[in-house]
């Protein structure tokens, strides 16, 4: 690959349902800064910007850390799950500095809005090449199958919210479109693209690198496993994130930690002091004085909506193994990133939200199902794929992570667009397969479930978008 940025080029053949995922994708950026636009963009300190964001950013449950991080440089990223990102989207913390001293306002909602219609766009495309160049789907089916991606409800929400979900979806797709197209060709993955693929997807997300790993491992099969390759591919790039996280914690991470530390600390130890001053109090005072007291002393917290982890030490303290699996299957991992439940809409788990909410309407349970079973069907008639399969081995590892391990368990729609792409990608090789009346029908139901859930979703997105923020 001689011109590596021709990629990102867009052909004649795609260009009309490129424009179009375009206008969508800018209308919804257009609208999420025109409803945060009084919110962000008064110019405070970084410490006050910071608490404000955090205090009034409410999507889902999203963090604003990218707004943050552009509005003013701060490595307040997770350096253990996304050990570069702060560093990747510095030069828009550097422009929206400059723009601030032209303009007197913060402009990192449009700096980020920007970049997320971008993410948004090229997912677009990425996937829908995924389909035509490399499946050799007709166009028609590559459209239908584009937009019903584009019509499930996560993939709406994550194309205008400035997290990193949105450029860990954007760079998987890459991935898997490189992927396809070596299968394709009969060639194999260098080792030269291997490290620059590990290095940025995982950079992005940390998990990405067992996908960039399987992703190499389908296209090449055996020459995956030559020395050269394992040590230049992934050895050296692993030990160079390795370092940089260690170095980035260190100089940027360490000293804010120790603050929050030393502050949590003194808040803890004022509780302490005031509720043994309360029990002082309620120890002198008379019957109709601790009646009083009383309510005040025995104020419980409200109980956790998180699980109990497999472990309080490390990475595992993140993992759950007590929040019922099934529930969570139907009304979090295929419910809410396909259809909006109407309750509590956009709401967050940490704050109000409870972990399941339950459809009004028992009919999006069929949707439901029809696209769980449109993904089973197609997995049934592509399963000599190996691109499927690497699909599947990605899914495969998702699940792993959050229904076994149960990491993000409780708001697991959350990360959904790091597999929502596999559903459609299976249901394509069942349009592959199919022919005459049976390939008319298919279209037919597609074409219905877009239009229900483009609607469906699309009516709950435009309320919330056209509401100005709390």
């Amino acid at each position: 690959m001689t011109r590596p940025f021709d990629i990102f080029k867009i052909k004649r053949d795609e260009a009309l349902p490129a424009a179009v995922a375009a206008i969508v994708v800018t209308t919804l950026n257009a609208l999420f800064v025109c409803k945060m636009y009084g919110l962000f963009t008064p110019l405070r300190d970084a410490g006050a910007m910071q608490r404000h964001m955090l205090a009034h950013f409410r999507v889902s449950g999203y963090d604003p850390l990218t707004l943050i991080t552009v509005s003013s440089w701060i490595d307040i990223y997770n350096v253990e799950r996304h050990p570069l990102l702060a560093f990747l989207i510095s030069p828009l913390s550097l422009l929206n500095g400059w723009l601030a001293g032209l303009t007197g306002i913060n402009c990192a909602i449009f700096l980020t809005a920007a970049l997320m219609a971008a993410c948004a766009f090229y997912s677009f495309v990425f996937f829908r090449r995924t389909l035509s160049e490399v499946m050799e789907l007709d166009d028609t089916d590559a459209n239908l199958l584009s937009a019903l991606f584009f019509s499930f409800a996560y993939v709406m929400v994550i194309s205008f919210t400035p997290d990193h979900f949105g450029f860990s979806m954007c760079m998987l797709l890459i991935v898997l479109y490189v992927a396809g197209m070596r299968m394709k060709k009969r060639k194999t993955v260098p080792t030269w693209q291997m490290a620059v693929l590990y290095v940025f997807a995982t950079g992005i997300t940390t998990t990405n690198c067992v996908k960039a790993v399987l992703m190499q491992l389908f296209v090449n099969g055996r020459k995956f496993f030559r020395l050269r390759n394992i040590l230049l591919g992934i050895a050296v790039p692993s030990v160079a994130l390795w370092m940089f996280c260690k170095f980035e914690y260190s100089v940027f991470v360490a000293p804010i930690d120790r603050a929050r530390h030393e502050a949590r600390v003194k808040r803890q130890a004022e509780r302490k002091a005031r509720e043994a001053k309360m029990q002082k109090l309620y120890a002198e005072a008379d019957s109709a004085t601790r009646a009083k007291m009383a309510p005040r002393l025995q104020q419980k917290k409200a109980p956790s909506k998180m699980g109990r982890p497999l472990s309080r030490e490390g990475m595992m303290r993140w993992s759950d193994v007590t929040t019922p699996r099934w529930p969570t299957v139907v009304e979090n991992l295929f419910g809410e990133p396909l259809l909006f439940h109407a309750n509590f809409f956009l709401g967050d788990v940490l704050r109000s939200r409870p972990v399941f909410v339950e459809y009004d309407s028992k009919f999006n349970y069929f949707v439901e199902a029809i696209v769980v079973l449109l993904m089973l069907a197609g997995i049934a008639c592509g399963f000599r794929s190996r691109l499927l399969w690497l699909a599947l081995s990605w899914f495969g590892f998702d699940m792993v992570l959050h229904l076994g391990l149960g990491f993000g368990i409780n708001e697991v729609y959350i990360m959904s667009p790091h597999w929502l792409f596999v559903l459609p990608l299976a249901m394509a090789f069942m349009l592959l397969r199919a022919r005459g009346a049976v390939l008319m029908a298919l279209r037919g139901v597609l074409l219905l479930l877009i239009v229900y859930m483009a609607a469906h979703n699309g009516v709950f997105l435009a309320n919330y978008l056209l509401q100005p923020a709390a």
